[in-house]
């Protein structure tokens, strides 16, 4: 999450220009935000599926091989689980979003793809170790889409310089 919850701090900072004070505010605010989603995904209805899911849903992090590995389908008790923790992550991407403003839309498809993918292991569509690698997978897809945003950023900003000597 703290990850997450960087980029997007991140993002805010350069859509801000940058400017010293508001780099003091986003930094507060990014770690309101973290404080909120640890506070959410600390919650004791998520336990039973903490041994089975990387919590938090942390974008591009690697997955441990017992998770990728395991095989199992979620329990009636862990679908409640499954349930809690797709809930705290939607509270604490409403919190961030209300805090830090909407984020790129390349991490709103990946923050849907993770939404689509705990919907089907909590349907039993998925074993834990699907849902692991779907995670991979979503990590790989945003980071080349955060890659391609910065690419074009620059790009933009080569392009300003050369026009503003015109």
């Amino acid at each position: 999450m703290s990850r997450t919850i960087g980029i997007a701090a991140l993002g805010l900072v350069i859509a801000m220009g940058g400017c010293a004070s508001n780099r003091a505010d986003t930094g507060a605010v990014a770690e309101e935000v973290k404080g909120y989603c640890a506070q959410r995904l600390g919650d004791g209805r998520i336990d039973p599926v903490r041994e089975k899911i990387l919590i938090p849903l942390t974008i591009g992090e690697p997955q441990p091989i017992e998770m990728l590995a395991n095989r199992t389908y979620p329990t009636d008790e862990e679908r409640t689980a499954i349930h809690a923790l797709s809930e705290a992550q939607t509270a604490c991407q409403k919190f961030a979003s209300q805090r830090m403003g909407s984020p790129p839309s390349y991490r709103s498809s990946s923050q849907d793809r993770i939404a689509a993918s705990l919907s089907e292991l909590y349907a039993g569509e998925i074993t834990y170790g699907e849902f692991a690698r779907s995670m991979l997978f979503i990590g790989a897809r945003d980071q080349a889409a955060r890659e391609d945003l910065e690419q074009a950023m620059q790009a933009r900003q080569r392009w300003m310089e050369i026009d503003a000597a015109n």
